[in-house]
């Protein structure tokens, strides 16, 4: 299915009844990350994959800045008249996610972050120099947004109120105490450390954060 916000047409799948969850991908992915849990997730909800600007089948150029995603994302769900959806952001879709939930207060009824990064020294140094290589060799709009835009101050992770639970793996090059900090900050979240599992492990193709959307979501 597809549908124009702001002047850019976006791809996305719907399947399922219930009450709306979307689920948001990372920058070099599109929503068929998600392919292991789209199913079983529909039998609970109505589950919304969405292809963010320049990824997977949706229109356009890659976003050179996160809020135009988030502005993507706000006018999507005012677009699909989405009534306090639950959200699963993994990584960039995180990102927007929590700057989504920092500038719409009452927009979104629970929030699941995962593998996200909210400053640069969230970050193991080896993820500096692969990201760095896709930058400036390959010019790669997602990492040059990743390594220059990702930062969400104190006082704006101090304004989310919606109820989020921030997830990482044991293993991921987003540092776990880094995760820790960012939980502590907001008001109402909780940390969750998947064990054994890298950045990718977890949630790529993948049924491991199944239960936890079920659990928190329910």
């Amino acid at each position: 299915m597809k549908v124009t916000v702001n002047n850019i047409e976006l791809y996305y799948q719907k399947l399922g009844k219930g009450e709306p969850l979307i689920l948001l991908h990372g920058h070099h992915l599109d929503g068929g990350m998600f392919d292991k849990i789209l199913a079983p997730l529909s039998l609970y909800y109505t589950v919304y994959v969405l292809d963010m600007r320049g990824h997977g089948l949706s229109e356009g150029d890659a976003a050179e800045h996160y809020q135009e995603e988030v502005s993507d994302l706000a006018a999507f769900i005012r677009k699909l008249d989405l009534k306090q959806p639950y959200i699963y952001g993994y990584d960039a879709g995180g990102v927007v996610t929590l700057m989504l939930a920092s500038q719409y207060p009452n927009m979104l009824k629970k929030a699941i972050v995962a593998g996200v990064f909210v400053h640069g020294g969230g970050i193991k140094p080896y993820h500096y120099a692969v990201e760095g290589v896709k930058r400036f060799i390959k010019r790669d709009p997602d990492s040059q947004v990743e390594l220059t835009e990702t930062l969400i101050e104190p006082e704006k992770l101090r304004k989310i109120i919606t109820p989020t639970l921030c997830v990482v793996g044991e293993k991921d090059w987003v540092k776990v105490e880094h995760v820790r900090w960012y939980s502590q900050i907001m008001q109402n979240a909780r940390l969750v450390i998947m064990p054994r599992q890298t950045h990718n492990s977890y949630t790529v193709h993948s049924f491991k954060m199944l239960d936890l959307i079920k659990e928190f979501c329910k």
